[in-house]
């Protein structure tokens, strides 16, 4: 039966995805009510940012011991991928590349891309995500490199070694966790939340760093959002920004921040979710949260987010409030009220001049 439902989630995601509105951050959202929906039929493809892919019509099947919805990574060789279950390959992706599967066909996968096409891989390709308790998300990736620090640290490259560091943390503390991105590629908003709902984590926090501080600050100006119809989402998010501002504190810095740094809501046209990734975890069922953890374009910050114990801070920090998320009540600390935001946050997270990594 949860294979079911995920199948159901997944097609939702797959047929709402948006190639423009709904961002993944401050730079990265959507100001309108409701996403447009692409066709069906018209994807990108490995290697090909302008390829088209016949729609399929197979059914949902199960394997014996496969759920028929869930996460691969792609093995040591890379994913063969065919148009329908045994046909011609016409292109590969890369190694350890992380897709979600709404469907078995014998031997064969349906699987959504980074760039969410709709396509089909060979399970002996990839090896299974098992189901975790936390999914986290290292924001922007390939082409959207995101913030970009003075002396040119990006926040893709820093975000993803941050998730990496949380995971081992979380491992080490006996929670069970998993990536949406592995490396430097890009990740659609719909293929990250598509992977975190198949995956059905007690929660799911995408991280990212910051940019364009309102000024000068008497220690670190790091903020979380929260989905702002769900009470879990506001505890995580009141967890997240304590942990990390104390683990934060102890380094000396020039700190900025906006001035209502803090733990907040920011709503769209309609009174929902304004961020992407929030909106669309919370129509699938999935408590979510936006991190962004220090000013990566305050040339102070950024020369701290470039030392590996700084990083291991900031992880170790996630990490802390993840586990009092699961294992405690605490009510987490640092809630504001934010002030009224008319600019959009830029592009990005759709699937426009997206290319899957081949």
């Amino acid at each position: 039966m949860r294979g079911r439902v995920v199948a159901g989630l997944l097609t939702a995601l797959m047929m709402g995805a948006s190639c423009s509105s709904g961002g993944g951050d401050k730079r990265a959202a959507s100001t309108t009510t409701t996403a447009s929906a692409e066709s069906s039929t018209t994807t990108t493809t490995a290697g090909s940012s302008t390829s088209t892919t016949p729609a399929t019509t197979a059914t949902t099947v199960e394997l014996a011991g496969t759920p028929a919805a869930g996460v691969l990574v792609t093995g040591p060789g890379g994913a063969a991928l065919a148009r329908e279950p045994g046909g011609a390959t016409y292109g590969r992706l890369r190694a350890g590349v992380v897709v979600s599967y709404d469907a078995v066909d014998g031997s064969w996968a349906r699987v959504l891309t980074p760039c969410e096409n709709r396509t089909w891989l060979r399970l002996s390709d990839g090896r299974a995500e098992p189901k975790v308790e936390v999914v986290l998300d290292p924001g922007h990736g390939g082409n959207e490199p995101g913030a970009t620090g003075p002396g040119g640290l990006t926040e893709k490259e820093l975000n993803l070694a941050v998730v990496e560091r949380t995971v081992a943390a979380l491992k080490a503390a006996g929670v069970d966790a998993a990536s949406t991105r592995t490396s430097d590629y890009r990740v659609t908003l719909g293929s990250r939340v598509a992977i975190a709902a198949a995956l059905r984590p007690r929660v799911f926090v995408s991280v990212h760093h910051n940019a364009e501080p309102d000024g000068p600050r008497d220690g670190p100006g790091s903020e979380t959002y929260y989905q702002i119809r769900s009470p879990d989402s506001k505890r995580l998010a009141g967890l997240i920004y304590e942990e990390v501002v104390e683990g934060l504190a102890v380094f000396p810095a020039q700190w900025v921040a906006d001035t209502d740094a803090g733990a907040k809501y920011r709503t769209n046209d309609a009174g929902g979710d304004y961020y992407g990734i929030l909106r669309r975890s919370a129509e699938v069922g999935v408590v979510a949260s936006l991190a962004e953890l220090a000013f990566v374009t305050n040339p102070s910050e950024e020369a701290l987010l470039r030392r590996d114990d700084v990083r291991q801070a900031e992880a170790d920090a996630l990490a802390r409030a993840l586990v009092r998320f699961l294992r405690t009540e605490d009510p987490g600390t640092g809630f504001t009220v934010p002030y009224p935001r008319v600019t959009p946050a830029g592009p990005g997270g759709g699937t426009t001049g997206c290319v899957d990594p081949a």
